[in-house]
C-alpha cells in the first residue's frame, strides 16, 4: 500500500517577497515606451525604399535603441528606497 503524506504546518504559508523584487508600474511603463519605439523603427524601415537612408541607417538605429536600451531598463530598472527622516515632524 502507498503511504499516505502529512502536510507540514508551515509548508502552506506563501513565500515573502520584498515589494522591491516584483515589478512596479513604472517598469511596465517603460516596457511599452520600448515596444512602442520598436514599432516605429519597423515603420520608418518599411516607409523607405531598400536602399534609402531611411530604412538602412535610421531605422536600424531606432531599432537598437528599442531592443538594447529601453527595453533592458524597463526590466532591470529599480526605483530608489524612500528615505524616512528620524525624528524630524
Amino acid at each position: 500500500m502507498a503511504k499516505v503524506q502529512r502536510k507540514r504546518k508551515g509548508a502552506s504559508r506563501a513565500l515573502d517577497v520584498p515589494e522591491a523584487e516584483l515589478p512596479q508600474r513604472i517598469n511596465y511603463m517603460i516596457l511599452g515606451l520600448g515596444v512602442v519605439v520598436v514599432f516605429i523603427g519597423f515603420l520608418v524601415m518599411a516607409a523607405g525604399d531598400a536602399v534609402s537612408p531611411l530604412s538602412v541607417t535610421i531605422s536600424p538605429i531606432i531599432l537598437f535603441i528599442g531592443f538594447c536600451v529601453i527595453i533592458p531598463i524597463g526590466i532591470i530598472y529599480k526605483q530608489p528606497k524612500k528615505q524616512v527622516e528620524g525624528g524630524k515632524e
